[in-house]
């Protein structure tokens, strides 16, 4: 179970492998760095268009999504430890 979550449900889709697992890991860690790059880009426009609340909460979200990529990371480098 995870920290701070009590709930049970099925994972579909999951890895069968230690293999898998990495390149999961892998695809998502992409995944999130190319949203990070839409949200960094995203952020401009909306200080640009001087929607700055807007602007704010999206720089947040994105200092989130890193702190996730982080986690990641830290994931691969445990699997290629």
């Amino acid at each position: 179970m995870h920290e701070g979550h009590n709930h049970h449900h099925e994972h579909e889709g999951g890895a069968a492998s230690r293999e898998e697992a990495l390149a999961l890991l892998n695809f998502t860690l992409a995944h999130n760095r190319s949203h990070e790059e839409e949200l960094h880009n995203l952020a401009h426009t909306l200080e640009q268009l001087h929607l700055d609340t807007a602007a704010h909460e999206v720089w947040h979200s994105l200092d989130d999504s890193k702190c996730a990529s982080e986690h990641i990371e830290r994931a691969i480098a445990a699997i290629n430890a």
